[in-house]
């Protein structure tokens, strides 16, 4: 029987029928009385300077009620990344709201409000723009060479970042190796494809504060960063917390230009301002931003690594943003932490381009690494007779280790990725595994393998990071209790996993007996985004924490009713008894209603007194870091099908082994995996965001050009398997999950199209052309 009674079992979520009939808590739903409709105009250039704008005609447009030219918005120089501090160092402030300087197409240029989203769309037609076009360059490699036009005068060669990493002596490493490989990866600029585009409503009063609704990752991100853009007092934003939203994967991580040039828009006409961007519009403000990895690896004939470098060159758009960390998390977790090897070295260039610029998206640097580096180890593996599983078993971490990049802080306490490789291959049958190409049918099948040996469960340690939480639990006087806190429900399930975490920590009959309540800025305590694969084990710890204190005031009411000591007590299935002795209890509703109870109760006896200490809400509140960043571990198998006439790639199987720490809700856990493929193998094979190479346009704005895959290209056959190790810092054992189920599949399905055919692709996306074109059919 099961220590716990509410945890490590699926749990229903209580909005799915409210999803699926319309969605009334999408931000996108939001209206307000009299709101007005906000639209931009978006620079045709990829590099220009405004000589004149002209909106007189505009202005005059019957419904037209604001107009904002960059001349009437604030120059403050920020960074939108919600999840670091405004003017943090180790971020790039290169953005203004708008400027008369162009650097990418698509960059606003003025901005509307009107009665009607065609009055304004209309308007927009009416301005008069004249541009003075620049020599415009959209290769970060081209970008750095010397003559290259300069993006921003404060980044010589156009690098935004240039981090690096060393250990050990690099040069004597690759002498003491038998073998020296080398390889070059490139990855491509995909989108995040969430469904409910970005949106916002911004209302004003008549003393200038504003209430914001959004579709965002991060609400205290969001208040921070507008309140910085605006020159006001962060006091006078609110953020309402919306009870949901449709997806984000990273790429609501940052403000847009909606929010604060809503909030501008309703200051200047004292009326609420919505804002809604296109498909089109989506898919040139955040995308994950393409890498090219230069790699190189000294190995022993036993397989050992000797040396192991690395230069990755990032295209991070007109605008530093995420780039500057994206380029970071990818160098450490991806690559300078992931293997054992005494002699290391990485640098990585962030560079200015006059493409779109980048954003955060699931994985954060982490897909674009490990396609690089498994990739590059299976090759290894392939040309010195060794089995993939082996040589990373030989040169992994071990359970017990030093963190690699933690190790003063964080052990590796629970870490196992020699056991996920181990089962997955037995449980998959990697031993009948071919050799490369050996298939003889036009319809090649092929194995293949990856793994993600170190990431993250939040961003404990990480500089610059937010990583703390805080959350509000109130009991209820019918036994069910309220849940308030700032961590975003994304569309997986976050909501339910807190709850069923509050739950257990406070005896309740199911999750179902917890409500998350409404919450804003200014109402719940501080909470970091939504991001990093944290919330299960940081907003866990936080939502824990809280239920605890609440717990104790629970029993504490309770002991003074039962005649008991509150620390002989225990809740069990909505009732506070004495331990051992479950039939002596009274109900949670009891013990409720008696602390809310008048002091004085009129009885069959007359006028009774109760006791002062036992009045009051039964509540608990938390504030805190969490005090690990504990590693979970992957790794993946996967089955393909080639079709060597047409290039075609079918993904038949996928087994996945996961080290997560205790699982808190089966179902979400394996929508996690599902998921994750999904977007990994839409990276691998086929999405790809298109521009023109003459003039930056983007030419697969929608879901017509711009192909992912859906049901019917996805394998019939996805199984998970949860190694759970029990994180003894975390929620109930639990760590994170959710990042590494999408960064792993375009290195395992890459290493399986190989296994398959003999030809190796190292530039994504994998596609028919690229293949047949291997194959010398093309």
């Amino acid at each position: 029987m099961s220590e716990f009674s509410v945890i490590g079992k699926s749990a229903t979520r209580p909005d799915a029928y409210d999803k699926v009939t319309g969605g009334r808590g999408y931000p996108v739903n939001v209206t307000m009385p009299g709101m007005l409709h906000g639209k931009l105009l978006r620079s045709p250039y990829a590099h220009a300077r405004i000589r004149s704008i002209d909106a007189s005609e505009a202005a005059k447009l019957p419904g037209v009620k604001a107009i904002l030219l960059p001349q009437d918005v604030p120059q403050r120089k920020f960074c939108p990344v919600f999840f670091v501090p405004t003017l943090a160092k180790s971020m790039v402030q290169d953005m203004v709201l708008m400027s008369d300087t162009i650097r990418f197409v698509g960059q606003p240029v003025a901005a509307i409000a009107a009665t009607s989203v065609d009055i304004a769309e209309a308007a927009l037609q009416l301005i008069d723009v004249e541009y003075e076009e620049l020599p415009a360059v959209f290769d970060p490699e081209r970008a750095m060479e010397p003559g290259a036009p300069q993006l921003h005068a404060s980044a010589p060669k156009n690098i935004a970042k240039n981090p690096s990493f060393s250990a050990g002596d690099l040069e004597a490493g690759f002498k003491a190796a038998d073998r020296i490989f080398e390889g070059v990866y490139q990855t491509q600029r995909v989108h995040t494809c969430y469904m409910e585009p970005r949106v916002c409503v911004v209302d004003s009063d008549t003393q200038g504060n504003l209430t914001v609704h959004s579709s965002m990752q991060h609400m205290f991100g969001l208040r921070e960063k507008l309140a910085f853009i605006l020159d006001m007092p962060e006091s006078k934003v609110k953020v309402i917390k919306p009870l949901y939203i449709g997806g984000g994967f990273g790429g609501k991580l940052d403000v847009g230009y909606i929010e604060p040039l809503a909030a501008l828009l309703s200051l200047k006409t004292g009326k609420p301002v919505r804002f809604e961007q296109t498909r089109a519009e989506d898919f040139i403000t955040t995308t994950r931003n393409p890498i090219k990895v230069y790699m190189k690896t000294g190995i022993k004939k036993d397989g050992t690594f000797t040396a192991r470098s690395a230069k990755s060159i990032l295209d991070t758009g007109a605008h530093a943003t995420h780039g500057a960390e994206v380029i970071v998390v990818h160098g450490l977790l991806g690559f300078f932490g992931g293997y054992r090897c005494p002699n290391l070295h990485w640098e990585g260039f962030a560079v200015y381009t006059n493409n779109m610029i980048g954003g955060g998206y699931r994985g954060y640097g982490g897909p674009q690494a490990c396609f690089a580096v498994e990739s590059h180890l299976d090759e290894i593996a392939d040309a010195m007779g060794l089995d993939p599983i082996q040589l990373r078993l030989k040169n992994c971490h071990h359970e017990g280790d030093p963190h690699p990049l933690l190790g003063s802080f964080v052990n590796l306490d629970t870490y196992r990725l020699d056991e996920c490789m181990n089962k997955g291959a037995e449980r998959f049958g990697w031993s009948a595994r071919k050799p490369a190409g050996s298939d003889k049918s036009v319809k090649k099948r092929g194995i293949g393998f990856a793994c993600q040996p170190l990431w993250v469960s939040g961003c404990v340690g990480l500089p610059d990071i937010y990583e703390h939480s805080g959350a509000v639990v109130k009991l209820n006087r019918d036994g069910t209790a309220d849940l308030a806190t700032a961590c975003i429900d994304l569309g997986s399930g976050q909501n339910v996993t807190l709850s069923q975490i509050v739950a257990e920590e406070l005896g309740l009959r199911g999750a179902d007996a917890v409500r998350m309540t409404y919450a804003d800025t200014d109402t719940v305590p501080f909470d970091a985004p939504t991001h990093a694969s944290r919330a299960t084990y940081s907003a866990g710890l936080a939502v824990k924490a809280a239920a605890t204190q609440a717990k104790l005031r629970l029993l504490q009411v309770g002991a003074t009713m039962l005649e008991a000591n509150a620390e002989d007590l225990e809740v069990h299935n909505g009732r506070v008894s004495v331990r051992g002795s479950p039939q002596s209890g009274v109900s949670i509703e009891e013990v409720v209603t008696r602390a809310e109870s008048p002091f004085v109760q009129v009885t069959a006896q007359g006028p009774q007194p109760t006791t002062i200490q036992e009045k009051g809400t039964i509540i608990g509140s938390s504030s805190m870091a969490p005090p690990s960043n504990p590693s979970p571990c992957a790794a993946e198998f996967v089955e393909v099908e080639v079709d060597t006439e047409t290039g075609q790639v079918k993904v038949l199987r996928v087994f996945y082994a996961h080290d997560i720490g205790r699982v808190i809700n089966p179902n979400a856990a394996e929508g996690q995996v599902e998921g994750g493929f999904q977007q990994g193998m839409g990276m691998a094979l086929m999405e790809n965001l298109l521009f023109d190479p003459d003039t930056g346009a983007c030419v697969s704005s929608d879901f017509l050009d711009y192909k992912i895959p859906t049901a019917v290209e996805m394998p019939p056959k996805i199984e998970s398997m949860f190694i759970e190790s029990i994180e003894p810092t975390g929620p109930f054992g639990a760590k994170s999950l959710s990042e590494v189920c999408v960064v792993v599949p375009p290195a395992a399905i890459a290493n399986a199209v190989y296994n398959a055919i003999g030809v190796r692709i190292r530039d994504l996306p994998i596609t028919p052309e690229k293949i047949l074109a291997g194959l010398g059919k093309l």
